[in-house]
């Protein structure tokens, strides 16, 4: 369904999606990251409180990315355990991505020595 609504209304839901920073239940992916990793002295109180300075790390950087990085990033945790940590690596993945981009296109080539 939500597929069809993509489709039929494209950048508005694209927009939307990104226009705040999302809300996560992350108490079930701390718990399944504490069963997983096996480290003795890791908590889930520990991992959440990780995930909520991530997320107030994103709220305060949210302006800064660029909204096709927003859009991208939380479309790309959809499907799996959300994770503020996550998302906040992969915003400032694209927006690092997209700086380093820019340095390029206003650095003039040098020719290869042979």
């Amino acid at each position: 369904m939500m597929h069809i609504a993509a489709f039929l209304f494209g950048p508005a839901i694209m927009f939307n999606v990104a226009a705040t920073v999302p809300t996560y239940n992350i108490k079930p992916t701390c718990r399944a990251a504490i069963e997983l990793s096996g480290m003795a002295g890791r908590t889930a109180e520990m991992c959440e409180a990780s995930e909520a300075d991530a997320r107030k790390e994103i709220v305060k950087a949210w302006s800064s990315f660029a909204e096709s990085a927003k859009t991208r990033c939380i479309q790309t945790s959809a499907g799996r355990s959300p994770s503020y940590a996550e998302l906040l690596t992969c915003l400032e993945s694209m927006r690092d991505m997209q700086k380093r981009q820019e340095q390029e296109r206003a650095t003039p080539a040098r020719p290869q020595s042979r």
